[in-house]
Formats: structure tokens, C-alpha cells, sequence
């Protein structure tokens, strides 16, 4: 991911929520248009606080990595235990606090970052569902009361973020792994060193095999995503719609595309791909066709109970 280019400090203090998602969130950028005022004004500082976390985590030009382990430490001490005060941080503590987010959820998301910070390879489906919950269901979990759902979505909300995360695991599989980073399970026969030669060989077909199989463990929390939705007030609902749909349409281009053009370039929407997807979701088509959840999924969600945080 790109990073910030700031120091924690500064970043914490002066950062644009609004403009941070823009620039890093494009397409839940385009769908946040479409929610309450004080939803967006919301969802975006949390927005540029995950993304600030993330950095600091992640990107070698925010600093060494037991500094930015310092900062990120700070980071959750101050969201955990807000000051009075307009910083990013202090601001977002407040908002968790005000919207009754357990700490658990919190915790969870910023040791998952921990958790991540160097070379990588995931070993088994089970632990690439927990990485997905980890950084990004979570915040989902805090999306929630953002969106004035009731805790009974927040299982939807959860995997909701599970499945966005699938999605651009299944994109950035060629950027991760020149970062040292494979997320594709090794249980599936792929390895990082396999994924950095094969858009230069004749295997690169198996390597979008295993893509393929991150997409339909996408889709498959996408569909139970589906009845949660119904939850949101209407005035939220059609924005997160819209999130989903344009997410889900990445994965439906990747493997429209195919494998050949996949090693090509990252996979994005275009302008019109996108206009099209948010007007059929305007004009009331629903996200995706109904669709029976497998047996599988049931028991990929058996493996995420028991993890900090996760909905009751």
C-alpha cells in the first residue's frame, strides 16, 4: 500500500480524514457519497486511522520498525484512552468511546497489524480467515454503530470486512509478494517464491488458481453479508450496497479477465464500470443474485468463534 509519508505525530495531528480516504480508498470513497453526513464524516476519520496504523505497521518510509512499533503502541493507547483534543487519534478514541466499540475489537485489529509487519507466507485457510478478521473485520465491527445498525448486524458487518479484505488479497498477490508477503494458503500448494516466478512461466495459470479460490471464499461471505444488510437504516444501507458491489465487481473482473491479463497490471474499476455498478444498486437491483451459502462457509466461521472481539 502507499504510504503516508508522515511522521505518526504529524500524521495524527494533521491529517485530512475525508481526503485520506479519497486518495487510498477509491472505491469505498465513491460509495461512502451516498451515506449520512455525520456517517461519512465518521467513517472516514476511522478510515485514516486504520490507514495511519497500517502504515506504520507496514511502510518502511514512516521510519525503523521498533520506532514505528513505539509509535503504533502510542497510537492505540491514545484511541483506547482519548484525550480531549482535535487530533486524529483523540478523535477517533472519542467516536469509538461515544459508539460503545469494545476495546476487544480495537485490540484485535492493532496486534493483527502487529502481526504482520515483515515476510510472510499464510499456511492454511484457518489462519488466512483470522488475518482477514484481524484487519479488516474488525473494522467492520466498528463500522456498525457508525451506520446506527443494531448489534445484530454486526456478524454481517464482520464479514462484510472479511470480504473486502479477500478481495484485495485475491488483486495484490504480485505487490504483496515483492513486498515478501504471500497470502495465498500454503496448504494450497503456492509459496511466495513460486508466486515471484510464476507471471514469468508457463505456471502462472496455477497461481491464479489459487486467486480464484480466495475470490469464492470472497463471495461466499459477500452472500452472508447479504441478509445483514437489511439492518441498516435506509439511509446508510444503499451506501454499503454500493461498497460491496463495487468490491465484489474487482473480483468478477479479475476472473473475467483471466490469468494471462491478470500478472499485466493490478485490477481496478474504471469511471463507467463503476457508474454502472452504483446505478443498477440506485435503481434497486439487487448486489448479487441469491445465491446458497456452502456447507464450507459454516465452518470457516466456526474457526474465527473464540477470537478477541468476535461478535457473540
Amino acid at each position: 500500500m502507499t504510504a503516508l509519508h508522515l511522521s505518526a505525530d504529524d500524521a495524527a495531528a494533521t491529517l485530512d480524514p475525508q481526503a485520506v480516504m479519497n486518495a487510498h480508498a477509491k472505491s469505498f470513497s465513491w460509495a461512502a457519497r451516498f451515506l449520512s453526513p455525520e456517517a461519512r464524516r465518521d467513517a472516514a476519520l476511522l478510515y485514516a486511522f486504520a490507514r495511519l496504523a497500517d502504515d506504520l505497521a507496514d511502510e518502511d518510509s514512516m521510519g525503523a520498525l521498533d520506532q514505528r512499533m513505539v509509535q503504533l503502541q502510542a497510537l492505540r493507547a491514545e484511541v483506547l484512552v482519548p484525550a480531549v483534543g482535535s487530533t486524529l487519534a483523540a478523535q477517533v478514541g472519542q467516536l469509538m468511546r461515544r459508539h460503545g466499540v469494545n476495546p476487544a475489537v480495537l485490540h484485535y485489529f492493532m496486534d493483527s497489524l502487529v502481526t504482520d509487519t515483515g515476510p510472510r507466507q499464510i499456511q492454511t485457510v484457518q489462519e488466512l480467515l483470522q488475518f482477514a478478521y484481524g484487519v479488516a473485520g474488525t473494522v467492520g465491527q466498528m463500522m456498525r454503530p457508525i451506520l446506527r445498525a443494531p448489534p445484530e448486524a454486526e456478524t454481517s458487518a464482520m464479514a462484510l470486512g472479511i470480504a473486502m479484505q479477500l478481495t484485495n488479497i485475491a488483486r495484490d498477490v504480485a505487490e504483496d509478494a515483492a513486498r515478501g508477503r504471500c497470502y495465498l494458503p500454503a496448504q494450497w500448494g503456492v509459496n511466495l517464491n513460486m508466486v515471484l516466478g510464476f507471471r514469468h512461466t508457463s505456471s502462472a495459470e496455477f497461481a491464479f488458481s489459487a486467486i480464484k479460490k480466495i475470490l469464492q471464499l470472497a463471495d461466499d461471505f459477500y452472500t452472508y453479508t447479504e441478509a445483514g444488510l437489511a439492518l441498516i437504516p435506509p439511509h446508510n444501507r444503499r451506501a454499503i450496497r454500493i461498497a460491496a458491489l463495487l468490491y465484489r465487481g474487482i473480483g468478477k473482473k479479475i476472473l473475467r479477465q483471466g490469468a494471462q491479463r491478470y500478472w499485466q497490471g493490478r485490477t481496478s474499476l474504471s469511471r463507467m464500470e463503476k457508474s454502472t455498478l452504483i446505478a443498477r444498486c440506485y435503481l434497486g437491483a439487487s448486489s448479487a443474485a441469491p445465491v446458497a451459502l456452502r456447507d464450507v462457509m459454516w465452518e470457516d466461521m466456526r474457526h474465527l468463534h473464540g477470537l478477541p472481539g468476535f461478535p457473540a
